[in-house]
Order: C-alpha cells, then structure tokens, then sequence
C-alpha cells in the first residue's frame, strides 16, 4: 500500500523550492501540488478561473467541490507520494482550512512535514516570487499564519495520529531541507 505525506507550510517557506530539490534525485516518490491539481479539476466546471491564486476566492462549496475531485485524482496514484499543499488559505481577514480531517482520513496521510521560515525570510521571497500574486504583509501578519498553520496540523496529526516533522528553511537552506525531506521519507515510506 503506497504511503503519503503530507508537506505543509506558510506561502513563501520555501515548500516548492524543497521538493523540487528532493525531486531531482528521488524519482520513486510522486511529487504532487494540490494546488496545481485543483486548477485542473477547477479549469473542467469554473472557466472563469485562470490561475491558483484564484482559487482561493471561490465560493467555500466550490472550493470544497474541487479540492475533493483533485484529492479523488491524487488517490489513485500507485507510488509513495508528497502532496505539496497549504494547511489554510487566507482570504481578507479569515483563515479557510487547506483541507478538512474527513478529505485527509481518505488520502491515508502517514505523516506530515511542515516547512517553516521566519517572517523576514518569508517576506523576502515573496517579494523576490513575480510567479505569484500574493497579498503585502508584515511580520506579524506572517507569524500569525504560521500559528494558524501549525494549530491545524496539530489537531490534525492527532484526530489522525500521525507524526508531524518540523524542517526549518532559513535563507540558503534548502539543499539542507531537501536532504531532511529525504532522510523522513525513507524513515515513512521504509525506503
């Protein structure tokens, strides 16, 4: 049976670089964006959404909708996976959950790897990103969404009972990181 972590982490922690990283030498293990999923599923029922950051302004049933057909997809992979995706999505002033514990019961999610930055970094490599159209905010808008992030995935590694491992990525770190992501993955997929 194929195992699956989960990697999480605020926007901007380096989570892409990483596995991009652990993914030029470790071909046995899918590498999956849920975002870049969800796009997919979205591009069939919403064409008026053209890229992911506009998949955070869907209304939260069609939000749930898409997010639960790109899960669907994500199951059928037959291989050891990584789903790259968010524990919350902010819009405004309010925090939606990345995903529920009901959608990650069925991914039989083995473990999580959560991929922390400090604010300052975080805001630098958001800015350094012309990729994306993120929202300017400060240190404490940052930490506050780490808090968030790390409250979910607590609840959840315990609803779930499932480790959760902690990699910081400080600047000029994420050969380092990858390496961590490495070294885990052996330790859950028995590689």
């Amino acid at each position: 049976m194929p195992k699956k972590i989960l990697l999480t982490g605020t926007p901007g922690a380096g989570k892409s670089t990483i596995l991009a990283l652990y993914n030029k030498k470790n071909k046995s293990v899918s590498i999956t964006n849920l975002g870049t999923v969800m796009m997919k599923a979205a591009k069939e029922e919403h064409k008026n959404i053209k890229s992911r950051d506009r998949l955070r302004y869907m209304s939260d049933s069609d939000i749930i909708e898409v997010r639960e057909k790109a899960l669907s997809m994500i199951m059928s992979d037959r291989k050891n996976s990584i789903i790259d995706t968010h524990s919350s999505v902010k819009q405004g002033r309010r925090y939606v959950p990345g995903f529920s514990m009901r959608e990650l019961g069925k991914l039989e999610i083995d473990a999580i790897i959560y991929v922390d930055a400090s604010s300052d970094d975080i805001i630098r490599r958001r800015m350094l990103d012309s990729s994306r159209k993120r929202e300017i905010e400060g240190p404490l808008e940052i930490d506050e969404q780490r808090s968030i992030n790390l409250a979910i995935i607590s609840t959840i590694a315990l609803h779930l009972n499932i480790p959760i491992y902690i990699l910081y990525n400080r600047e000029g770190t994420a050969k380092e990181a990858a390496q961590q992501v490495k070294e885990i993955a052996k330790e859950v997929f028995g590689e």
